[in-house]
C-alpha cells in the first residue's frame, strides 16, 4: 500500500499517527491552520495531535465545558460524583487507555469484586453472584468478566479536560458554528461569541460536532447529497441517568455491593470505591424508559426513581438526600445519547467534503463509546496529512 494511502485510511493511534511526523515536512510547506468545531473528544483529540504536529488549531466549542457526553456531575455532598454520560472504560479500548496514561490519569474497577449483585426477575430482587448478574444483562450489554469494566477516578470528565488544559487558549467556548462557507483555497467558519457573530477563515475545518446538530449549520456550498442524506438520516438514541444520594451506604449491611438490573435499567452504586459515608445509586434507561422522563420535574423523576428501586433496596426511601437527574434527549447540544451512521451511509457519512473533515463516535464502529469519538478524531487527523495541502473546496 502506498504511503499516502496507509495514512489515509489508517484509523488508530498508533498506526495513523506514527508517520505523521514524517507526513507533516510534505503535506503543510506552510502552517496550517485547522478550526475544530466541537469539544467533545473527538475534537479534542484531533486538535491535540494537530498541535502537537505543528498545525495552527482553534477548537470552537458550544458549551462552557469540554467533553460532550463525557460528562460528570459533582452537586453531591462528601466530594462524590457520578458520570451522568460516557461511564465504563473496557479493557480492550486501546486508544481510550493510550490517553489515560499519557495523561497519567488514575483508573479504579468499574464493578465490585465483593458481595451479591441483585437480579430482578418474577416480581422480586434476588441477590445473585457475578455470572447470573451478567447474564441479566446480557439484553443490554454483554459485560464479560468484572474485572473488564474500568473508570477514571474522580470522573471520565478528567480525560477531555486533560485535552483541553493542554491546548489551553486554543479553546474557544460557548462559541457554537452557525456557518460553514467553503472557498477554492480555504473555509469560513461563522460562529458565536459573547452574542456576536465573528468569521474565521482557515484551511481546514474538522466537524465533530453531532449530525443532530450540524443539521442546523448554514452550508455553502452545500454538502454532497449523500452527506445530507447521512446527516438526516442519523438517529440519536434516548438515554437517561438519575443519581440517587443516600446518607449511607445502606446495601453493604446485606451483603449487597449497591448494583442490580431489571425493571428496565441499570442500577449500579457510583460512590463504589471512594471514601465518605454517603452513597450515590444511579438508575441507567435505554429507550423508553427514558423518554418517559422527557419534560418532567426533577422531583418527579426522584419519586419514580425511589419508588422503582425500592424493590430492590427497601432502605432507599429513608435514606434519600436529594437526586440529579440528566436525559440526554433533552440535551441542546445533541438531542440523543448516541448515534450510529451506518450501512450504505456510513461512508457518505465519513467521507471529507472538499476542506472539511467529519469526527465524532457517531462516525466509528465503538458508535456510543469514548473509543469511538477518539478514533474518527484521529482518522480526520489522518484524513488532512494525506490530503494535498492545495485541496480545493467541492462544489455541488
Amino acid at each position: 500500500m502506498r504511503r499516502r494511502e496507509f495514512l489515509r485510511t489508517g484509523l488508530t493511534a498508533s498506526a495513523g499517527l506514527a508517520l505523521a511526523g514524517n507526513a507533516l515536512a510534505r503535506v503543510t510547506p506552510a502552517k496550517q491552520k485547522v478550526i475544530i468545531a466541537g469539544g467533545g473528544l473527538a475534537g479534542l483529540v484531533a486538535a491535540y495531535e494537530l498541535d502537537k504536529l505543528g498545525f495552527d488549531v482553534k477548537v470552537l466549542e458550544a458549551q462552557a465545558r469540554v467533553g460532550g457526553r463525557v460528562h460528570t456531575i459533582r452537586e453531591f455532598s462528601q466530594g462524590l460524583y457520578a458520570d451522568a454520560g460516557a461511564a465504563r472504560i473496557p479493557s480492550d479500548h486501546d486508544i481510550t487507555l493510550k490517553y489515560v496514561r499519557e495523561f497519567e490519569l488514575p483508573l479504579i474497577p468499574f464493578y465490585p469484586a465483593e458481595n451479591k449483585f441483585l437480579r430482578y426477575r418474577d416480581g422480586r430482587a434476588d441477590p445473585v453472584e457475578w455470572d447470573k448478574f451478567a447474564e441479566a444483562t446480557a439484553a443490554v450489554m454483554g459485560l464479560g468478566k468484572p474485572e473488564h469494566w474500568q473508570k477514571i477516578k474522580g470522573g471520565n470528565d478528567l480525560l477531555p479536560r486533560a485535552f483541553a488544559r493542554r491546548l489551553g487558549a486554543k479553546v474557544t467556548y460557548q462559541a457554537p458554528v452557525v456557518k460553514i462557507a467553503q472557498r477554492e483555497d480555504r473555509v469560513q467558519v461563522a460562529f458565536t461569541d459573547a452574542g456576536r457573530t465573528q468569521t474565521e477563515e482557515c484551511d481546514k475545518l474538522v466537524c465533530a460536532i453531532p449530525f443532530s446538530m450540524l443539521a442546523r449549520v448554514e452550508v455553502s456550498p452545500a454538502f454532497s447529497l449523500q452527506k445530507q442524506e447521512a446527516i438526516r438520516s442519523a438517529r440519536y438514541d434516548s438515554a437517561s441517568r438519575v443519581m440517587l444520594e443516600t446518607k449511607q451506604r445502606f446495601w453493604t449491611n446485606n451483603k449487597l455491593n449497591g448494583f442490580a438490573f431489571g425493571d428496565g435499567a441499570e442500577i449500579w452504586d457510583a460512590s463504589f470505591g471512594e471514601p465518605g459515608t454517603h452513597g450515590i445509586i444511579e438508575r441507567y434507561l435505554r429507550g423508553s424508559n427514558s423518554t418517559d422522563l422527557i419534560g418532567r420535574k426533577e422531583t418527579d423523576r426522584a419519586s419514580d426513581s425511589i419508588d422503582k428501586l425500592s424493590t430492590f433496596f427497601p432502605e432507599l426511601r429513608s435514606n434519600f438526600v436529594k437526586s440529579v437527574s440528566k436525559c440526554w434527549s433533552e440535551d441542546p447540544w445533541v438531542l440523543g445519547a448516541w448515534a450510529y451512521v451506518g450501512g450504505r451511509l456510513q461512508q457518505a457519512g465519513r467521507a471529507p467534503e472538499g476542506r472539511v473533515h467529519f469526527a465524532g463516535e457517531h462516525l466509528s464502529d465503538n458508535s456510543s463509546w469514548m473509543q469511538g469519538a477518539l478514533q474518527s478524531g484521529l482518522r480526520a487527523v489522518s484524513e488532512i496529512l494525506a490530503a494535498p495541502a492545495a485541496a480545493r473546496a467541492t462544489t455541488i
